[in-house]
């Protein structure tokens, strides 16, 4: 099969991915096309540190096949916040801005990820100003149910 080929497959499989991904499921498939082509499939084994906690963030990724643990450090400990599964993504913060990392991601099992470097999505915003539309609206769910947790918390005194 011919370079060309099998990349415009491997673009469709991606697209088709993306897709069922809840960050991108409610996306035009001409939009998650270009987001596609940009993205960048990655394997790590099980035991893999994918994110340093306080490094720049210059990109995100999306579960493609396997899990992660999300993880920060705690004084001398290190406590576990989640643990992420195919079809979720983490990282997405350092699409706008150029922070540090808030926590650090370690590879369960083997995984296959999608890395979206932050650089490359601004310019396929520029093209496809929806995708950026999409991306506000997912940002600020995940603002409001972050609120709410928080107003659990100092509800129950927690």
């Amino acid at each position: 099969m011919s370079g060309n080929v099998y990349d415009s497959l491997h673009v469709l499989e991606n697209v088709i991915f993306l897709k069922k991904s809840p960050l991108f499921s409610s996306m035009k498939t001409g939009d998650l096309r270009a987001v596609a082509e940009i993205a960048e499939e990655m394997t790590f084994s099980g035991g893999d540190e994918i994110v340093r906690e306080n490094d720049v963030g210059d990109s995100m990724y999306i579960i493609k096949e396997g899990s992660v643990a999300i993880s920060k450090e705690a004084g001398d400990r290190r406590l576990e916040l989640a643990r992420l599964k195919k079809g979720d993504c983490f990282g997405d913060m350092a699409i706008f801005d150029a922070e540090v990392r808030s926590a650090s991601v370690i590879a369960r099992d083997t995984c296959t990820l999608l890395r979206i470097d932050s650089d490359a999505l601004k310019d396929v915003l520029i093209d496809y100003p929806s995708i950026a539309i999409e991306l506000l609206k997912i940002f600020v769910k995940r603002l409001r149910a972050a609120n709410e947790t928080i107003q659990g918390l100092s509800a129950s005194g927690g």
